[in-house]
C-alpha cells in the first residue's frame, strides 16, 4: 500500500489582503513604467518535534506549504498518511497559526485567460498540489537490498528513463532532474542510520527513549532487508493528467502512474550472490589450521588461475600439499583452469522474493491528532 511521503501544496486568493508570511519580504518596481510589483516573499522554516521541518510562504495572495506531512512532529516515516486529507489537515493546522485561511478543496474548474497562441490551462477554486511522492515499502530479505537495488538499476523504467546507480549501492533513481517524475529505490536501514548519526552531533541530541525506539527500527529493517520504493510526481506530470485538484482527485487517480517499479520487477529475477576469498573457504573446511597457510595456497591457486602450470612453479611434495588442501573446497590444479566449469569464489546464488513489508505491532503509527497538538517554532 502506498502512502504520502511529500506534499508540496498552494492556493490563491485573487483579492489578497492575506498577511505576509516568510522571512523577508522583497519590494519590486518596474525600472522603465515605475509600476509597482508584486511583492515577493520567500519561505518561512518551522521546526517541530523530533528536528521535522516544514516550510511555508505567503506573498498576500498566494498560501504555500512545502514538506512532508508523514514525517512532521515524528521520529520517523517507515510508515506514513495514505489520504490527501489527512496530510492537508495537518497543514491547516500549520496555515491557522499564522491567521492564514485553510487549503480548501476544489469544486469546479475553469479555463485560465491565456496569451495569444499559447494553449488554454486550467484552473480551480481549490488548493493546487504542485509535487507529491507516493511511497511503499518492500521486505528482500536480509543482507540483500544492495543485491536486489543493483539488480534493478540494471534497467530502464518508464519510457527510456535511464538508471542512476549511487557509489555505495544503496540508491538508484531513474528521472532525477525530471520535471515530470522522479523515482527512487533506497536501502531504509542505510538511510536510518545516516540520519541517526546526523542527530546524534546535534546540540539537543537524542533522548535515551527515542534511541531506543530507532535502533530498534532499524533492526526490524536490516531483518527484514527493507527497500523503500518512491515516486515522486512533479508539476508537469501532474498538470497533464489534471492530478494537481486537491478535492477532484482520489488517492486511487494518482495509482496508475506508481507502476514503472512493479513492471521492472516482473520481468527481471535479481539474484543474491555470497562470495568468500579462497583462504577464507580453505579455513572453514579445515584445510589448514592458519591464514598465514590458506594465504599461500591461495597465492598459488591465483598463478594456476592465470594459466600457470604448478607442477612448474612448485616441487613435487609443495604441489600435492596445496592440490590437497585446494580439493577440500572443490578445486583440483592438476586440471588445467577452465572459467566455463566453476566460479570458485561464489558460495551461494538465489533470487529474491520481494514481498510488502508488515507493521510490526510495536511500531507508532502516524496520527494527524497528536502531529496537531505538539508546538513547533521558525527557525528561519
Amino acid at each position: 500500500m502506498f502512502f504520502i511521503d511529500q506534499l508540496f501544496i498552494q492556493q490563491d486568493y485573487p483579492d489578497g489582503g492575506l498577511p505576509f508570511v516568510g522571512q523577508h519580504v522583497i519590494e519590486r518596481v518596474d525600472l522603465e513604467t515605475g509600476e509597482k510589483l508584486p511583492p515577493s516573499v520567500n519561505q518561512k522554516l518551522l521546526e517541530g518535534s523530533f528536528s521535522t521541518k516544514l516550510t511555508i510562504r505567503c506573498n498576500g495572495n498566494r498560501v504555500r506549504v512545502e514538506g512532508n506531512p508523514s514525517r512532521w512532529q515524528r521520529m520517523d516515516n517507515l510508515f506514513g498518511l495514505k489520504t490527501l486529507d489527512e496530510c492537508v489537515e495537518i497543514y491547516n493546522h500549520v496555515l491557522a497559526r499564522y491567521d492564514l485561511p485553510p487549503f480548501t478543496k476544489n469544486t469546479r474548474i475553469f479555463h485560465r485567460q491565456t496569451p495569444d497562441h499559447k494553449s488554454s490551462s486550467l484552473v480551480g477554486n481549490g488548493a493546487e498540489i504542485t509535487l507529491i511522492d507516493w511511497t511503499r515499502n518492500h521486505t528482500v530479505g536480509q543482507g540483500k537490498e544492495p543485491s536486489f537495488i543493483r539488480g534493478m538499476s540494471s534497467m530502464q523504467i518508464g519510457r527510456g528513463r535511464e538508471p542512476k546507480l549511487y557509489p555505495n549501492g544503496m540508491t538508484c533513481n531513474w528521472g532525477e532532474a525530471s520535471e515530470w517524475m522522479m523515482t527512487k529505490l533506497y536501502c531504509k536501514a542505510f538511510e536510518l542510520r545516516k540520519h541517526l548519526k546526523k542527530n546524534k552531533r546535534k546540540k539537543n541530541g537524542v533522548t535515551p527513549d527515542e534511541l531506543e525506539y530507532i535502533n530498534k527500527l532499524i533492526t526490524y529493517c536490516e531483518e527484514q532487508g527493507v527497500v523503500r520504493e518512491e515516486h515522486s510526481l512533479r508539476q508537469k506530470l501532474l498538470k497533464r493528467h489534471n492530478l494537481q485538484f486537491y478535492g477532484l482527485v482520489s488517492e486511487q487517480d494518482f495509482y496508475i502512474h506508481l507502476n514503472d517499479i512493479e513492471n521492472a520487477m516482473k520481468t527481471l529475477h535479481a539474484t543474491h550472490d555470497t562470495h568468500e576469498s579462497i583462504a577464507h573457504q580453505l579455513l572453514e573446511a579445515g584445510a589448514v589450521d592458519t591464514l598465514r597457510k590458506a594465504n599461500v595456497t591461495m597465492s598459488y591457486f591465483s598463478l594456476w588461475q592465470h594459466g600457470a602450470d604448478l607442477r612448474d612453479v612448485l616441487n613435487r611434495s609443495q604441489f600435492y600439499e596445496h592440490k590437497s588442501r585446494l580439493k577440500h573446497i572443490g578445486i583440483d590444479v592438476s586440471r588445467p583452469f577452465d572459467i566455463s566449469r566453476m566460479c570458485p569464489t561464489l558460495k551461494r546464488s538465489e533470487v529474491i522474493e520481494v514481498q510488502p513489508l508488515s507493521v510490526p505491532d510495536w511500531y507508532q503509527l502516524p496520527r494527524v491528532s497528536q502531529s496537531n497538538v505538539l508546538p513547533f517554532r521558525a527557525v528561519a
